[in-house]
């Protein structure tokens, strides 16, 4: 047996799949269904039952999974050991929310990589809620949020920087407070998303109830959207400042101060090798709290 075999075998386990297993280590489909088959003769008990198209673990597969994520931390320890600054390697599984890799990431990650190319750096963009269940799951080691401060007593949370929050709407609109934004339509980010829950709730609160409302999954095209006139919406200041510069969108007053934070966070009981520090110290060294 050999250690390849164990780690495809938790990719298959955490993705559920062998095919998002063979996407994530970049193998075949047929070199992760090989890996799969020696472990299995190697031990002499079945690791899945194949249920048509789907995969479930067995007995014998559930007991190893608990042994496999032992044994690959204690391999990545040793690996670890004999790594220096020059010849750092690794993996390196980042997920941030969509505003803060468009608009804070580009530059650290620039500089991680000339400083440490032999590690491997694999990034997923989603809406906060999520990268945490990735976190919480183990499929990413870090991630990078933008929301309310974060209240988790299984993930440890360093703040990056605070993010000025500000009501946006068309350059034609007439009103000057969002009180009196009621008649016009809600311009929404995706339901997994913290700005969209905090934005509701904001109307919420003060009773302010929109006859109409869009949804969409992109930043980019909930601005847009604003800057064609198609309603009203709630943004992060760094993600609108060149539209409101350019004038093609205009802010609304709010009374309230509203803010969110950039956090970085991993779980507690996540062991964290140099490549994962470092990238910390990276992060950490650039931010601006506020």
């Amino acid at each position: 047996m050999e250690i390849r075999q164990f780690q495809t075998f938790k990719a298959v386990v955490d993705f559920n799949s062998f095919t998002k297993a063979a996407q994530a280590l970049q193998y075949s489909q047929a070199t992760i269904t090989s890996h799969i088959q020696q472990l299995e003769e190697g031990m002499g008990v079945p690791l899945f039952d194949r249920l048509g198209k789907k995969i479930q673990l067995t007995a014998y597969g559930r007991e190893l999974y608990m042994y496999v994520e032992e044994l690959l931390v204690s391999y990545a320890k040793i690996k670890d050991i004999s790594a220096n600054e020059q010849s750092l390697q690794g993996e390196l599984r980042i997920g941030a929310s969509e505003t803060i890799t468009i608009y804070r990431l580009g530059d650290i990650l620039s500089r991680y990589r000339a400083s440490y190319p032999g590690v491997n750096i694999s990034f997923a963009m989603d809406d906060c809620i999520r990268l945490r269940e990735k976190l919480h799951e183990g499929l990413l080691d870090i991630v990078i949020t933008l929301e309310p401060k974060l209240d988790d007593p299984n993930l440890v949370v360093e703040q990056f920087s605070t993010e000025r929050l500000v009501f946006i709407g068309g350059r034609d609109h007439s009103f000057e407070k969002i009180e009196d934004a009621g008649e016009e339509c809600m311009i929404f980010s995706g339901e997994h998303c913290a700005l969209r829950r905090f934005f509701q709730r904001f109307l919420e609160k003060r009773e302010i109830k929109p006859k109409h409302h869009l949804e969409f999954s992109s930043m980019e095209a909930i601005k847009q959207s604003v800057a064609n006139g198609l309603g009203v919406s709630l943004m992060p200041y760094i993600s609108v400042e060149a539209l409101l510069n350019e004038q093609k969108v205009k802010m609304i007053a709010c009374e309230e101060e509203l803010l969110f934070y950039a956090q970085i966070a991993y779980h507690k009981n996540k062991w964290l090798s140099r490549a994962h520090k470092k990238f910390i110290d990276f992060m950490l060294e650039s931010r601006d709290i506020g």
